[in-house]
């Protein structure tokens, strides 16, 4: 069973190969693993999902998650209430069940400027704005259960 974080890695792929695709960036094919890497390296840490959330709230009560294979206790108020003031601390910026620690635009802007001096990269034909953008629309339309 693949986690959320491998998909918050496969929208990090997910990324890299639609601006390849656009023609937005060029690289060697046979980098583009460790481009997709480097991306999720880079702002991975930003954006969490519901199981690092769960895991947050877990952490806040003290408790492991073997506590949540007792079915009362995933529905328990305590949980929930815990569950709500991670999510809280998170802020507005959810989108596609990713939270985002950064506003997408900022983590767009990271990426773009990675592209931008990254020495696996061999050429950036689009400019910092337009990679921004298809960034963004590819988390807006992002849906792991068509990404591969």
């Amino acid at each position: 069973m693949s986690t959320q974080r491998d998909t918050v890695r496969l929208l990090c792929k997910s990324i890299v190969t639609r601006l390849e695709n656009q023609k937005a960036i060029a690289f060697p094919p046979r980098l583009r693993q460790i481009v997709a890497d480097e991306v999720f390296g880079l702002v991975g840490p930003y954006i969490l999902t519901d199981e690092d959330i769960r895991d947050r709230a877990l952490a806040k009560m003290n408790l492991r998650a073997e506590m949540l294979q007792e079915p009362q206790f995933a529905d328990s108020d305590a949980f929930k209430t815990a569950k709500s003031v991670v999510r809280a601390t998170l802020g507005d910026d959810e989108l596609n069940g990713f939270y985002f620690q950064r506003p997408l635009k900022n983590v767009a802007e990271t990426i773009a400027h990675y592209l931008m001096r990254s020495s696996h990269i061999d050429d950036v034909y689009e400019s910092d704005e337009d990679i921004e953008k298809q960034i963004v629309d590819t988390v807006r339309h992002f849906k792991a259960a068509n990404a591969h």
